[in-house]
């Protein structure tokens, strides 16, 4: 674990990748009088993460000899066996392991890129570059355009099927890294916390001081930290750590505040509530899509290890009679808190992993949409209606037609009959006599049938 390696340092001219060099602002601070461009690296040095690992204890000469002993972990350093001579690799190498162009080629530059980096296509990484830069970098003036090694590749007599265990060591470095580098701030603000928790004593002392006293509080704050983190395991498969870690901070926080310190209890008894309750509110804002109140997914959760129990007990699901006598909750709030909580499916997944493009939603049932079924007798009867309205004389219709919206207008009797200057009885009189005119038409009765 070099500090070229966490801190992806490009430079392939860096002494400390050159010389391997563990501690490298030692090495800048050595040195600094014959090379006064290591003053700015020295600044640098001093905010960097991988300084503060060695300072804390993360990282240590021992984690170097690990990686000498481990093939997979090797793979991430500078190759040692780079820096044996040429006649020692000859006679090493066999004609079918002659496959990099520095080995078919009998290149003798042991710090070109190529080598260091055990480059495939080497042609590739050279395309972008001038000829001054090339020269440079590999210390030879062959053009690869020219080059046999190249056409090799072009002609098909290399292939990566020839540097399967390069690749895939590779993907194991990459993989590596960039588990390092999501670990790396974990595991540094693991080391910080690791310390000494307060007895109950102290807590009594800090908790007089707190009030007035900013240095006990943080203090007091520092000391329970390694308890955020415990709870927040329980809750790591939700949000990621750190997140879950933050919000148990503010928890945290929260706590000491409201900390009393006479009721004669342990700080980190009255904290866990505060913790557990900035946590499980994070998860109910930020782990769904659909927000729910937090106090219904603390509920959920115990009814979710309720049923776990009484599956284990009884070696089948249990029936809402047996969770409603356990839980003291009615089977009517069970189901719909379960509802509620229930994780949310896009329609627009997938239904399997195949390669079918067929999602949830070929699925789903349209209950807005008619079915042909329902279109088509839908269809007959707006025919009939019309039919049978038009056997009626123009006051009998305007009248139907009104009072019951036909005319996308739903008028009461009064209003009819002040429009047509007629009373409220007679409209009632006129529309009861359509009706029954209506009832008897043919085309009703031949959709009654």
């Amino acid at each position: 674990m070099f500090c070229f390696e966490v801190n992806k340092c490009n430079k392939l001219d860096c002494p400390v990748r050159q010389q391997k060099v563990f501690r490298c602002w030692e090495f800048f601070e050595k040195n600094l009088t014959t090379n006064k461009e290591y003053e700015k690296q020295l600044n640098i040095c001093a905010k960097c993460n991988y300084k503060l690992g060695w300072e804390i204890g993360l990282i240590s000469e021992e984690t170097f000899k690990e990686q000498e002993d481990s093939i997979l972990i090797d793979e991430l350093l500078p190759d040692n066996r780079l820096l044996k001579s040429t006649s020692e690799q000859d006679s090493n190498k066999t004609t079918d392991k002659e496959r990099f162009c520095y080995e078919v080629m009998k290149c003798n530059n042991i710090h070109c890129p190529v080598r260091e980096q055990q480059i495939i296509k080497c042609f590739k990484f050279f395309e972008s570059r001038d000829r001054e830069e090339k020269i440079k970098l590999s210390c030879c003036e062959r053009d690869c355009k020219e080059c046999f090694y190249k056409s090799g590749w072009e002609i098909g007599l290399l292939s990566e099927d020839n540097f399967s265990d390069i690749i895939e060591r590779k993907k194991i470095k990459l993989k590596k890294q960039s588990q390092l580098e999501k670990n790396l701030i974990v595991d540094i603000y693991m080391a910080e916390i690791a310390k000494k928790p307060l007895s109950h004593k102290e807590e009594i002392e800090l908790a007089k001081k707190i009030a007035g006293d900013k240095k006990a509080a943080e203090v007091f704050l520092m000391a329970n930290l390694k308890l955020v983190t415990r709870i927040a395991n329980k809750f790591s498969n939700k949000l990621p750590y750190m997140d879950l870690i933050q919000e148990g901070n503010i928890g945290l926080i929260k706590a000491i505040s409201k900390f009393d310190y006479r009721l004669g209890y342990k700080f980190s008894t009255y904290a866990a509530y505060w913790i557990k309750y900035y946590m499980q509110k994070a998860v109910s804002e930020q782990s769904t899509s659909i927000s729910i109140p937090c106090h219904l997914i603390a509920v959920a959760n115990k009814i979710k290890l309720h049923i776990n129990k009484l599956e284990e007990e009884f070696s089948r699901p249990p029936t809402l009679d047996e969770l409603e006598s356990t839980l003291g909750i009615t089977k009517d709030k069970i189901v719909n808190i379960l509802e509620i909580t229930r994780t949310p499916v896009s329609i627009y997944s997938k239904l399997s992993n195949s390669d079918d493009e067929e999602t949830l939603e070929y699925y789903l049932e349209d209950k807005e949409s008619l079915t042909p079924e329902e279109a088509y007798l839908e269809k007959q009867k707006n025919e009939a209606i019309i039919e049978a309205l038009s056997s009626l004389n123009e006051r009998q219709r305007y009248i139907v037609e009104n009072f019951y919206g036909l005319n996308c207008e739903e008028l009461n009797m009064a209003e009819i009959g002040r429009r047509i200057d007629i009373s409220r009885e007679r409209v009632r009189q006129i529309l009861q006599a359509s009706l029954a005119k209506l009832s008897t038409h043919s085309s009703i009765l031949s959709l009654k049938s």
